[in-house]
């Protein structure tokens, strides 16, 4: 692959809170080669930001392109890396060694910062990954709801059975 274009994103919950990222690449005409959405733990939001970027390089060395060019909303981050100032947090300061060590693997590259407005998949798939997860926890609870609901009437050797059953399930579980 000759050139490959990576658009990043990273968002949290809070301040810390649940975060997650999101990284869409396409190649030379615009066509979609991967993206990835996904939560990441308890984060900030400018930590989610370069570990979108950490993840970004991981993934597309895979492609092996020649050119691999960054984009991201987040003009500090691309000044970090692009090494046109320093940051004093030591965190942040290991994730942008991490970074440019993932990015001196590629022949060439850069990180350009672009405007939110342009940077419109990788939000997205931040948001895709928050929304899969509460349709995952909105999911589970009406199954426990309706489980509650359902054994309200059982007789008592009746919720013995259920007890041994669900005991026997997180056996084969484990």
């Amino acid at each position: 692959m000759d050139k490959l274009f990576v658009y990043l994103d990273g968002g949290a919950r809070g301040e810390p809170g649940e975060a997650g990222i999101g990284i869409a690449m396409t190649d030379a005409d615009g066509g979609v080669v991967e993206e990835i959405s996904r939560l990441i733990g308890r984060s900030t939001t400018e930590v989610a930001e370069y570990r979108a970027l950490i993840e970004g390089c991981r993934s597309a060395l895979a492609y092996k392109p020649e050119t691999v060019i960054f984009f991201t909303d987040n003009q500090r981050l691309a000044n970090h890396v692009n090494g046109v100032f320093e940051t004093r947090e030591p965190h942040i300061k290991r994730l942008v060694e991490i970074a440019v060590g993932l990015l001196n693997q590629f022949p060439q590259w850069r990180v350009n910062y672009i405007d939110a407005k342009v940077n419109v998949r990788a939000p997205r798939l931040v948001e895709q990954a928050f929304h899969r997860t509460i349709k995952a926890q909105m999911t589970r609870e009406r199954l426990e709801l309706l489980l509650l609901a359902r054994t309200a009437a059982l007789s008592e050797p009746s919720l013995e059975k259920l007890v041994n059953y669900a005991e026997r399930l997180e056996e084969e579980e484990s």
